[in-house]
């Protein structure tokens, strides 16, 4: 969780700073009803993470995973096709070891992008948004060096 907060609260808070000083958005706190139905309650139940909004939070913590399992990819498939899984291992053992945990800690959130077909998964909006940034990211990395 801390993660997900430090990967997102930083960048909308400064944001909001910006807009605010420049004089373009105000900030508003409205209070909303908080209605559960049988299938959020079933999903409450089985401990699955509730998604069904779209939600600029989202967009960011969905782009940083798939990178991150883009990256993972990767570096699996260098190991088994390219170096050799020994060569690969002796230089980014601890890059590798990291990227593996980020990957398992994310699962729910791949869950609601790709796997679940319930109301509570992520929109396929953002789900092709989120891609849609992440491929441009590598791409552009990959050029890069």
């Amino acid at each position: 969780m801390w993660f997900y907060k430090r990967a997102t609260s930083y960048l909308f808070a400064f944001i909001d700073t910006i807009l605010n000083s420049l004089g373009f958005t105000k900030s508003a706190f409205v209070i909303t009803a908080k209605v559960a139905d049988e299938d959020v309650s079933e999903r409450f139940e089985k401990e699955i993470m509730e998604f069904g909004t779209s939600s600029p939070m989202f967009t960011i913590l969905s782009v940083l995973a798939i990178l991150n399992l883009y990256c993972f990819i990767g570096v699996v498939k260098e190991a088994i096709m390219g170096k050799g899984i020994v060569k690969v291992f002796e230089t980014m053992s601890m890059q590798i070891l990291l990227c593996g945990l980020l990957t398992l800690i994310n699962l729910p959130l791949y869950q609601g992008l790709f796997l679940r077909k319930d109301k509570g998964k992520m929109p396929s909006s953002l789900t092709v948004k989120s891609v849609a940034f992440a491929l441009f990211a590598c791409t552009s990395f990959t050029f890069m060096y």
